[in-house]
Formats: structure tokens, C-alpha cells, sequence
């Protein structure tokens, strides 16, 4: 019978696509255990993971908002950010200065950019669960002044009672699996007057228990329905979007759940953009208030009033 084994490296490349294929089920299998179970330390390793690929110079990780300014790649993410420090500075801040927190950073770039935008002097501090999103915000980030990166857990904030001015967070409350303790803690945090700069996506019948639970924290503020803006950014940037896949996610990734990444990335057609553009699932924004409000601003309507339009 004719010798068929390969030359020894030859057959350690095969063994490897082999056994990467195999597992890239497995794989799947793992991360949706892990985003099921959210919170803690499941939630924790997720994000490490992802994070841990490598994405390049990309700096942001949300659907983005549409019109946006620039030309930048990335100008939909961070035109997110520039549209909650409009809903601040409708209420008539931001302060003389300010010091603020991210709660779930990712990578920095929204934080950065806010750093940019700020109209006054401004100490900033960008929070991540995961060390290789610190790590990049480090790496991409570590030059703009007054910035800093520390890791830490959403629903155990690191700081004492009553330091910040504001506190953001964006898109990221979905997986922590308590809301009622991660609204705790930051009007924990907040100083009286502070406020939470806040926008995330939620099933349209959970929006409004959400905005009771952060009422029920002590923070208090108008809700913005910006589903069709979403919708719309998801639509631009969709290109994009199919680009990183393909050239940062990893080939057997690709292959065992292709579909489940574009949804992850709602991009156009897919079961998350759908959701959206049929109202399905509602992308809200606020800017919540911990009393004393504001210049006196009145206690504004719930969320359910603008969730019924």
C-alpha cells in the first residue's frame, strides 16, 4: 500500500484547519452560554475575547447615528457621543468643568472624541470590564490630555460616592443583567446635579420597565426615540461594517456564524436591522438627572410617552 502521511509540517497545518473547524461550533456554542448568562464573570470573559481580536485602529462599537459630521470611517459611531452632549447642553450644561466617567469604554474612541468636543475643562475617566479594551484605549488614546483608562465592573464602580459630574454609557447596559444596580451605582457616584448620559437599544416592550428602574434609582429625564437615526447610520455605514468582518474576524469565526456577526453588527438585512426598522427593538437616549435638577429644570415625562408615538 502507498505511503499517503504527509510531511510533518504539511500535516500540522492540516491538523490545525481540522481541529479549528471542529471547534469553531464549540466556540459558538460557548459565547452564546456566555451572553445568555450575561453579568459577572461570564459577561467579563466575553468581552475580553472579543476585544482580544484584533481590530486595528478601529476605536468605537456602536450602531452609530445618522446625519453625521465628517468624513471620518467611524464618524456614525461617534456622532452617538456628540448627540448626547447636545441633550447635556440643552439642559444648560456642560459645567465651568467636569469631571466625568465612561462606564464601558470598549476601546475608547467615543470617550476621545468627547474629550474633543468638550467646551470646558474636562477630567475624564474611561471604565472597561475587559484588560484588552483598557489596553487599547491605553494604546490609541494615551496621548489626549486629561484622559485616563482604568479597569473595573459596571455594576461595582470603583470610585467613592458623589465624584462625578456626568457619567456615560453607551450601549452597553443590555448585557449587564442588573439594571436597577448599575443605575444604583451611578447616581451613587454622581454628585447632586449630576447627570447619566445614557442611550442603549431594548425590545419595545422593556423599554419603559427600564426607564421606571432608573426612575426608581433616583434619576430623572426626558427619553429620545432615535430608532430611525439608527436605522439609518446601520443602512451608511452597512459597507463598512461587512468590510471589518472580513478582514478582522477570524476565518473560522466566518464560517461558523457568519450570519450571527452581521447581525451583531445590525447591518442591512440582517434579523438585527430588521428589528429595528420595523420597531421591533427601540434605540432610546437620555440625559437622566440625579436632584437637585438642573437650573431647576421640571421633572420631565417618561419614557412610555415618547415609546407610544
Amino acid at each position: 500500500m502507498a505511503n499517503l502521511s504527509l510531511p510533518t509540517p504539511a500535516a500540522a497545518v492540516l491538523a490545525a484547519l481540522v481541529l479549528a473547524v471542529l471547534a469553531a461550533p464549540r466556540l459558538l456554542r460557548h459565547a452564546v452560554r456566555l451572553r445568555r448568562r450575561r453579568g459577572g464573570a461570564a459577561r467579563d470573559r466575553l468581552w475580553n475575547l472579543f476585544y482580544g481580536l484584533d481590530w486595528g485602529e478601529v476605536a468605537t462599537n456602536n450602531y452609530g447615528f445618522a446625519p453625521a459630521d465628517g468624513d471620518a470611517p467611524e464618524r456614525h459611531q461617534l456622532q452617538m457621543y456628540a448627540e448626547l452632549l447636545a441633550l447635556l447642553r440643552a439642559r444648560g450644561g456642560p459645567g465651568r468643568t467636569t469631571d466625568l466617567l465612561e462606564v464601558s469604554c470598549g476601546r475608547g474612541g467615543g470617550l476621545a472624541h468627547l474629550a474633543r468636543l468638550w467646551p470646558s475643562p474636562l477630567k475624564a475617566i474611561g471604565l472597561d470590564a475587559s484588560e484588552q479594551a483598557i489596553a487599547a484605549c491605553r494604546r490609541l488614546h494615551g496621548d489626549v490630555p486629561g484622559l485616563t483608562f482604568v479597569r473595573g465592573s459596571a455594576l461595582a464602580l470603583p470610585f467613592p460616592d458623589g465624584v462625578f459630574d456626568v457619567v456615560v454609557n453607551v450601549e452597553a447596559s443590555n448585557d449587564y443583567g442588573d439594571f436597577a444596580g448599575f443605575f444604583q451605582e451611578v447616581c451613587r457616584v454622581l454628585r447632586p446635579g449630576g447627570v447619566l448620559l445614557y442611550c442603549d437599544t431594548r425590545r419595545a416592550e422593556e423599554a419603559e420597565r427600564v426607564a421606571a428602574t432608573m426612575r426608581a434609582a433616583g434619576l430623572q429625564g426626558d427619553w429620545r426615540d432615535i430608532t430611525e437615526h439608527v436605522v439609518a447610520a446601520c443602512r451608511a455605514d452597512t459597507p463598512r461594517r461587512l468590510a471589518l468582518i472580513r478582514r478582522r474576524a477570524p476565518w473560522f469565526l466566518r464560517l461558523a456564524f457568519e450570519t450571527d456577526l452581521r447581525s451583531y453588527a445590525a447591518v442591512e438585512g440582517s434579523a438585527k436591522f430588521e428589528a429595528f426598522a420595523a420597531r421591533k427593538r427601540l434605540y432610546l437616549m437620555t440625559c437622566a438627572v440625579k436632584p437637585p435638577l438642573l437650573l431647576g429644570a421640571p421633572v420631565s415625562r417618561p419614557a412610555a410617552d415618547v415609546i407610544a408615538r
